[in-house]
């Protein structure tokens, strides 16, 4: 599109936007003019508000020119105050302003009508604080103009503009932001069923306005109810704008149900005001909540496709649990996974499958999830297959909360870990390790004897040392690979001579030594020299080659008060005294 003709359009606007405010505010001045005071309802205001919200920023100061013109003009032609019209354009157009500053500052847009805070925010701005703000410099100066009552003119201002702010705005939006509050592509029947409601709230409307014997102020709330269930907030606005200006031809012109009310006819007029408040209050509120609830299950129906889409195919089991821990929905992946069906699982807790071991962290872990509703949380567990197996799972879980921020159920990924699970234990097993003979290294075994300290501290233990005897010479005259096969040789020994809950580590070199828990330096000892007689007399065979090896070892014990560096250095003093006392023997450390 080419730039002058998208000027030709945008100006087109602003000429549409003003004459409808010049048309309103004539109409508003001819015909709902309270006592000869201010009008009885405003709606010029809503055209301009409305351009305010949706045209480009460029536009607004033409819209402001232009509404101000046409205040003054319909002013000039309807209003018997024609020498006051600048200052009724200058009062209207600070209140719309200030309108739609207020609803800018509290980041209100053109969807004002589609949230409750948005619209309490429209409430306040353009039904209390603007009309009341804008209403001062008009009540002062046509109390004076005229000699009247400054209080009530202001009041009159205040609930004229509010009402018909109230009403107008959302009409217009309507019009200047279709696609917002009108569905883009109407279903078969909305055209037929939108005149069907409106022409019946017409009807309804007339019918009881006509009349002056009974107090028919209700009936028309029911078509603008039906209304704004069919149409939301179109339905809602529309509806109170159509009994706006039919009540409101017949009020002016003392007819309808309002003239049973007691009182002077700005009374009665006051009264009128106060209905169409409070049908407003009904209808756009309870619109926007349908609107607002709508919105939600659309999301929420989305977000459940999404849902089944993914726990439908995915490859880890999803499983929805209630706050009691039942299973409430399984995915066909349940049975890919733990050979379970998900029928199977179904109003059952899932704790069943997990193996007694784990079951009491998984409820602890379960329970947690429900009092840390807002985190994400992961545990890892064994659980039995349909066949009996045992595996490694890991699952990710998060509670749901509702409205009332009540958890209502817990979902749950569940997916099988035993392959990483079995990569860790190698890689545990290897770092662990040494890789010649199968013992732990040095520093597995220290951490061994620093836990045996620490949780078990009035438990006794013994460490020995061992150091296999003139092991160079192995070396140098059979070869490295007799060296080797005589290291493993002794690591076996040790195997077999030791019990299973002793532990066995490889120094460094030649060096191995043995945790002895719970036992005492003289069992212990026994124990060493268990291992020294079987080595002494076992022959070892490598590459041809047969010989034997014999071992010194140094015993201390493993005290609260030496630390582990301390117990080293002991039991490494006796083994040298071993040594120095001519080797394969077993020496006890020095009390």
């Amino acid at each position: 599109m080419r730039p002058n003709r998208l000027f030709r359009n945008d100006l087109l606007v602003v000429a549409a936007v003003a004459f409808t405010y010049f048309l309103c505010a004539a109409g508003a001045v001819a015909f709902t003019r309270l006592s000869g005071n201010v009008a009885l309802l405003w709606i010029a205001n809503g055209p301009l508000i409305a351009a305010l919200l949706t045209r480009p920023a460029t536009e607004r100061p033409l819209h402001i020119a232009g509404c101000f013109a046409a205040s003054v003009a319909a002013s000039l032609v309807a209003s018997p105050y024609t020498a006051l019209a600048p200052m009724f354009a200058v009062a209207n157009m600070g209140e719309a302003l200030l309108t739609w500053v207020l609803l800018h500052r509290f980041r209100a847009d053109a969807r004002v009508f589609l949230s409750l805070r948005a619209l309490a925010v429209f409430v306040a701005a353009a039904g209390i604080v603007a009309p009341l703000v804008a209403g001062i410099l008009p009540a002062a100066t046509l109390s004076f103009y005229q000699v009247g009552d400054p209080w009530m003119m202001w009041m009159n201002w205040g609930i004229g503009h509010s009402l018909g702010t109230l009403i107008g705005t959302p009409i217009a939006l309507l019009v200047m932001a279709r696609s917002t509050y009108w569905d883009r592509a109407p279903q078969p029947g909305t055209i037929p069923r939108l005149l069907t409601i409106t022409g019946l709230l017409i009807v309804v409307t007339a019918v009881s306005f006509a009349q002056t014997r009974l107090p028919l102020l209700f009936v028309p709330i029911l078509p603008l109810i039906a209304a704004t269930m069919a149409f939301r907030v179109a339905g809602a606005t529309l509806g109170v704008f159509l009994i706006a200006l039919i009540g409101a031809a017949f009020t002016v012109s003392d007819i309808g149900p309002v003239e049973l009310i007691g009182g002077s006819h700005a009374f009665r007029l006051q009264f009128f005001q106060f209905y169409l408040a409070v049908l407003f209050l009904i209808a756009v509120p309870f619109a926007t909540m349908i609107a607002q609830n709508q919105r939600l299950a659309a999301a929420v129906a989305a977000s459940e496709a999404r849902y089944r889409l993914i726990s439908d195919h995915v490859s880890d089991v999803v499983l929805t649990l209630n706050p009691q821990g039942e299973v409430q929905f399984a995915s066909p992946s349940m049975r890919d996974v733990t050979g379970h069906t998900p029928e199977s699982v179904i109003g059952k807790s899932p704790a069943a499958l997990v193996h007694e071991v784990d079951r009491e962290r998984v409820r602890e872990a379960y329970r947690q999830v429900i009092a840390e509703a807002d985190s994400v949380h992961r545990f890892e567990f064994r659980g039995q297959t349909a066949t009996g197996g045992i595996r490694w799972f890991e699952t990710t879980a998060r509670a749901v909360r509702n409205a009332d921020q009540e958890v209502q159920s817990v979902v749950t990924v569940v997916r099988e870990v035993s392959q990483r699970k079995a990569r860790e234990a190698d890689l545990v097993r290897q770092a662990s390790t040494d890789p010649m003979t199968g013992v732990l290294n040095r520093r597995a075994f220290q951490d061994r004897i620093d836990q045996l300290r620490d949780h078990t501290p009035d438990r006794p233990g013994t460490l020995a040392l061992f150091d296999l005897d003139h092991f160079k010479q192995v070396n140098d005259g059979h070869g490295h690979d007799a060296g080797d096969a005589a290291l493993l040789h002794f690591a076996d020994v040790l195997r077999a001579s030791v019990r299973v809950e002793d532990v066995i580590g490889r120094l460094g070199g030649e060096e191995f030594a043995v945790l002895f828990p719970g036992l005492s330096t003289t069992a212990a000892l026994a124990a060493c020299e268990r291992v020294r007689n079987t080595l002494q007399d076992g022959r070892i065979h490598a590459g041809g080659a047969i010989f034997t090896i014999t071992v010194s070892a140094g015993v201390a014990p493993i005290r609260p008060d030496l630390s582990s560096d301390e117990v080293f250095r002991i039991a490494d003093a006796a083994l040298y005294r071993a040594k120095s006392r001519g080797r394969n023997r077993s020496e006890l450390a020095a009390a």
